[in-house]
């Protein structure tokens, strides 16, 4: 892990949707074109702190429950998220989907392209992959482990080049009920 200090100033990137009623961590970074959506009488989206949420990541609440997400979790270009809770240090990669009433635990990595059915539950650092052909489904400490050792390095990048090359959006962390 990065021993620098932590990073508190959210990066959201002019052209990102944000939703009334969503709470998001400092640190976190929204790429250009991501969207943080709270449908028509569903509940708030609170994201912890030094999250990534890439180009056109959907992160989409139906539900009238909240949908909570952990802390420096990766969410890779194009994923679709509609599920009830997400803990800590998990890689969502491109073009996944996480069904409704879904919960994932900590430090979980989700493959390319892979659909997560509704109301599954993932225990901590499980780890899925999906083809064509079939779908696996096992528990690795290994993609965690790989995750925390650049997680801090890449936001730090972000925090630095993001606001050079795109307009920023002032956010403030704003609640309605």
């Amino acid at each position: 892990m990065s021993s620098s200090p932590p990073i508190e100033k959210t990066i959201i990137c002019q052209d990102c949707v944000i939703s009334n009623g969503v709470q998001i961590g400092g640190g976190t970074v929204l790429h250009p074109k991501a969207s943080i959506i709270i449908e028509e009488g569903a509940g708030q989206i609170i994201l912890g702190e030094n999250n990534i949420i890439e180009e056109l990541v959907q992160i989409i609440n139906r539900s009238k429950e909240k949908m909570i997400i952990g802390s420096n979790n990766l969410f890779e270009v194009g994923c679709i998220i509609e599920c009830s809770s997400i803990g800590n240090q998990n890689v969502i990669e491109s073009k996944s989907i996480i069904s409704r009433d879904v919960v994932i635990g900590n430090g979980c990595s989700i493959s390319a392209k892979s659909i997560v059915p509704e109301k599954q539950i993932l225990s901590d650092n499980t780890v899925i992959s999906e083809t064509s052909s079939s779908f696996v489904n096992f528990h690795s400490k290994i993609p965690v482990e790989i995750h925390e050792s650049i997680h801090s390095s890449h936001l730090e990048l972000l925090h630095k080049t993001l606001p050079k090359f795109h307009n920023m959006k002032k956010y403030e962390n704003k609640t309605s009920t």
